[in-house]
């Protein structure tokens, strides 16, 4: 099963690239995407865009609204805190997963040191945009060493739910630098130690979490954005 190429129908070709729009901030919380459009852009019918609309629906990425369309979706205080709840039961489970394959000499940690390594760079040339992209990047790399499709399927998700809480309440001021904490994900993984391993875990995403400013008003982000020119 390892070796047969999955090819990925239209609907999941749809969904990978709106995720990978949201990992590279160009589509915002609150916009509006159109199904015409991306119709037009895939040259597919409008049908298969609104099966790959209702999907994301599914999964909380998007919202629909009656007589006005798909929306990606705007989170309230307590969407980013359940987002951050779900992600902590889920990533000490893979941190778990990965810190025994590890043990056992079955996963190489340098796709984790090469993320850390170039989240720091993007950090400290001010990309805020591709940084916040980069540390989410870490957390699929993460995911992706389980090898447990299910897992994986079931955090990406989340990732860019937790992307767009970031890019409505993310504190300009606030000093976290997530990239000294992945490091520390990475030393507990080569300890050895399960239960080390989930309490970094748990620290880092709950320190992730208080990162955000909720008693500020919220970024408003323009849902007119051409999207043509986003996806195009």
């Amino acid at each position: 099963m390892d070796n047969m190429v999955e090819e990925l129908t239209i609907e999941e070709i749809i969904i990978k690239h709106i995720f990978d729009e949201i990992f590279d901030n160009k589509l915002k919380p609150g916009m509006k995407l159109s199904e015409s459009v991306f119709a037009q852009t895939f040259n597919i019918s409008r049908e298969s865009v609104r099966k790959a609309f209702s999907q994301l629906q599914s999964m909380g990425i998007m919202r629909y609204k009656k007589n006005h369309g798909f929306y990606l979706r705007w989170l309230s205080k307590e969407d980013a805190k359940n987002v951050y709840e779900a992600r902590t039961i889920i990533e000490v489970g893979i941190i778990t997963i990965v810190t025994q394959k590890y043990s056992l000499g079955l996963v190489d940690l340098s796709s984790l040191f090469q993320d850390v390594e170039r989240e720091k760079y993007l950090k400290i040339s001010s990309r805020n945009g591709e940084y916040v992209n980069s540390s989410c990047n870490f957390h699929l790399s993460l995911a992706l060493l389980t090898e447990n499709e299910l897992l994986i399927n079931a955090i990406t998700p989340l990732i860019s739910l937790s992307i767009l809480a970031r890019l409505v309440y993310e504190d300009s001021i606030c000093l976290f630098n997530s990239y000294d904490e992945h490091n520390e994900l990475i030393n507990a993984i080569k300890t050895n130690d399960i239960e080390y391993s989930k309490s970094v875990m748990n620290y880092h995403l709950h320190h992730c979490l208080e990162a955000l400013n909720f008693n500020e008003t919220p970024k408003q982000i323009s849902p007119n954005i051409n999207l043509k020119s986003i996806i195009n």
